[in-house]
């Protein structure tokens, strides 16, 4: 009897303290706006071949991202951002070693059925639509987001290509302050009230939001390696004194030194780069790009490695 009354007890306290032994682990995620939703399909495919690991993601931009960790010192595990260069730019070798690019984008113009002059805008007349009295655009704040000053950048190269002069200041005159945004995925829900007409945004968030859009000529739109030179001759200097140049759009993904969780980060890295979430971002509209990283594959974390050789093979 007394030998009952003990098992049961201890099957009692068992059952109790379980949950507290179960192996759970955070990661904290930061990353571009632009990423919401595929990265979150990724984090959800991660968790069901890692149980009980869960995610903090919080979406900023770009640039603001950066200034969080170095003049905040906010604590993340990975850091996933809109263009790769900000990353040697603000956080190696202080904060970072490496990065792996994992995938690209196009500039657009997003809009919806019921935009002034949805049904006449196109790739010869688009500047002149956004300039009409009444016509409401906008785009993000190129001081704390890529797309911002990829759009900045952008006015700058259509002011080359369809040769008008002063068109780049033009359409900045055009756009008032309320309409520019702490980050480009911040305007789509301006789109669908009807606030804006129409906003500068990346190919794959107006796919993703089911928006109508616009595409722009590959020259303009940095979408093609083969426009290379012609992107470089935009540049803009940021409030914080950085300068921007015109290229091609490649997002970059790297695990700080002080991950609290490092090795499980560069585990969802490594997934991150698989050729499972590969297919992710295709699905959702982000072309991924054979990954390349800015050092040599010895001096990655061995299943970033690993990753990056199987899906070249």
């Amino acid at each position: 009897m007394k030998k009952t009354f003990a098992i049961s007890t201890i099957i009692i306290v068992t059952a109790l303290f379980f949950p507290i032994l179960t192996f759970s682990e955070t990661l904290t995620v930061l990353h571009a706006g632009s990423l919401t939703i595929p990265i979150r399909q990724v984090e959800k495919a991660f968790c069901e071949e890692h149980k009980g690991v869960s995610f903090d993601d919080e979406s900023a931009g770009s640039v603001k991202i950066m200034r969080m960790i170095t003049e905040i010192g906010k604590e993340a595990d990975v850091i996933a951002v809109a263009d790769y260069s900000l990353i040697p730019q603000f956080l190696i070798p202080k904060f970072a070693k490496w990065y792996v690019k994992f995938a690209s984008n196009r500039l657009v113009i997003a809009y919806t059925p019921s935009s002034a002059y949805a049904k006449e805008i196109n790739q010869k007349n688009w500047y002149r639509i956004l300039m009409k009295k009444g016509v409401e655009f906008g785009f993000s704040n190129p001081n704390l987001d890529p797309c911002g000053y990829r759009t900045r950048l952008m006015f700058q190269l259509a002011e080359r290509y369809y040769d008008i002069p002063d068109l780049a200041q033009k359409l900045v005159t055009s756009c008032p302050p309320n309409n520019v945004k702490p980050k480009s995925v911040a305007l789509v829900a301006d789109l669908e009230s009807g606030e804006l007409d129409y906003a500068f945004e990346y190919l794959s968030v107006a796919k993703q939001n089911k928006l109508r859009y616009l595409l722009l000529p590959p020259q303009i739109d940095f979408s093609s390696p083969k426009y290379s030179n012609f992107y470089s001759k935009a540049t803009l200097t940021l409030i914080s004194g950085k300068k921007v140049i015109g290229k091609p759009i490649v997002y970059g993904v790297t695990v700080p030194e002080n991950a609290p969780h490092k090795n499980l980060a560069n585990e969802f890295v490594a997934f991150l780069l698989s050729k499972e979430a590969r297919k992710i971002f295709y699905k959702d509209g982000q072309p991924p790009i054979l990954p390349t990283a800015n050092v040599s594959l010895d001096k990655l974390p061995s299943e970033v490695a690993q990753t990056i050789e199987y899906v070249k093979k």
